[in-house]
């Protein structure tokens, strides 16, 4: 009897045990139906609290071919944390998916879509299902999902411990009270669409000015440490009290828009080593 029982919860979605693998899903949001991809580690046990990490795709692209492509289930399958992959809404006569990552986009077309209050649903609808620590919340984006992990850092700041954006801008003014966010963010010196100095007629700041702003924000030490400066990487960390807001730009000289590809540059390894280093630890 009481395996009929957990086999009917499990049909209907209630208990969640360690098989892992990836199902799509979708939610209604603002009378829009939204889609997205979870990603389950083999390790998860339900009420055993895991760390939650979404993964937000590049201007085209989609959650499929980006999970597919990212290399982050096989981290997370490693380490036992849960991957979220969502689906930006497509615009445009050739249908492509981009993120209202504030600046211009919140009054562009984009605008059309509140994407803030997606990605808040999208957290609780997940943590109904599954067994998440609000503590280890974090945001991986590329390019218009870096615009996006910028974004949602900046105006749920209760909701995230850490963010990661690649080739993503701060939007001007975006800032709102509450606790620190961890930033490590990487960017490309020779990017010739998100330029390093910024799209200042697109309300977005240079990767320098925004990354001071978030570490002026988490109360860092305003003197950055060089961590690596060699031909190919610049690495700085501002300093956070007790850790909890800690600032760390990775600048590739020679890169520019591709997402980095070589061995020692791994960015969703170098992402999440950051990530299980830095939980929300305390409100400001």
């Amino acid at each position: 009897m009481r395996t009929l029982f957990i086999s009917l919860m499990i049909s209907l979605g209630v208990v969640h045990t360690g098989l892992g693998g990836t199902e799509a899903k979708t939610l209604v949001h603002d009378r829009r139906t939204r889609s997205y991809r979870v990603h389950i580690p083999p390790s998860y046990r339900e009420g055993h609290p895991m760390a939650l990490v979404f993964a937000l795709h590049g201007h085209g692209n989609t959650a499929a071919k980006y999970e597919k492509t990212l290399g982050f289930n096989t981290i997370a399958d490693r380490e036992g944390f849960i991957v979220v992959y969502p689906n930006a809404v497509a615009y445009g006569p050739k249908r492509k998916q981009l993120w209202n990552g504030g600046g211009i986009y919140g009054i562009w077309w984009a605008g059309r879509v509140d994407d803030v209050s997606f990605i808040a649903k999208l957290i609780d609808t997940v943590s109904a299902h599954y067994t998440i620590d609000p503590n280890r919340i974090f945001v991986f984006g590329t390019s218009s999902g870096g615009f996006m992990a910028h974004h949602l850092g900046a105006r749920l700041p209760g909701r995230f411990a850490a963010i990661a954006p690649w080739a993503g801008l701060l939007a001007f003014n975006d800032f709102v009270t509450g606790p620190p966010v961890s930033v490590i963010h990487f960017h490309g010196a020779q990017d010739k669409g998100v330029l390093y100095n910024g799209l200042p007629n697109w309300n977005f700041s240079g990767v320098e000015h925004g990354i001071r702003l978030w570490a002026k924000r988490n109360r860092c030490k305003s003197a950055p440490i060089v961590i690596t400066d060699d031909p190919n990487t610049l690495v700085r960390r501002w300093a956070a009290p007790k850790g909890a807001g800690d600032v760390v730009l990775y600048k590739l000289k020679n890169q520019g828009h591709e997402f980095p590809t070589h061995s020692n540059c791994n960015l969703p390894e170098i992402a999440w080593t950051f990530f299980k280093s830095h939980p929300k630890i305390g409100k400001n």
